[in-house]
């Protein structure tokens, strides 16, 4: 009787991974057009640009954004309402809108994710 040490095991080839070049077009949900538009949000005085920017523009990044914070920080509880934690926290970020300063160097995305976590 062999022992599984003294069988030899047939190598297989490996196989190559192809991978695609420049085909890719990922479109990033929250990129330079979400912090312009947070920016004409901020200096608008108009109601109706101000509204149309925020949800045409805004609030799906934002959206997105909570959403991920949620699931990978596991900041979902059964205790809790996935929706109601999620709405609490785009209408947090709304009301923060006004604080992010551009002259301070930091991106949106960057202030705003700090804002959503904490």
């Amino acid at each position: 009787m062999k022992t599984s040490s003294s069988v030899r095991t047939k190598k297989l080839p490996r196989k190559k991974i192809k991978r695609r070049k420049g085909t890719s077009t990922v479109r990033m949900y929250f990129n330079m057009d979400t912090q312009a538009a947070i920016l004409e949000f901020q200096v608008s005085e108009e109601k109706k640009d101000r509204e149309k920017l925020y949800s045409e523009q805004i609030l799906p990044a934002f959206d997105k954004l909570v959403e991920n914070l949620i699931f990978i920080y596991g900041f979902a509880k059964p205790s809790d309402d996935y929706i109601t934690l999620k709405n609490d926290c785009v209408s947090f970020l709304y009301e923060t809108i006004h604080k992010w300063d551009v002259s301070r160097g930091t991106k949106a995305f960057s202030y705003f994710n700090v804002v959503a976590k904490n």
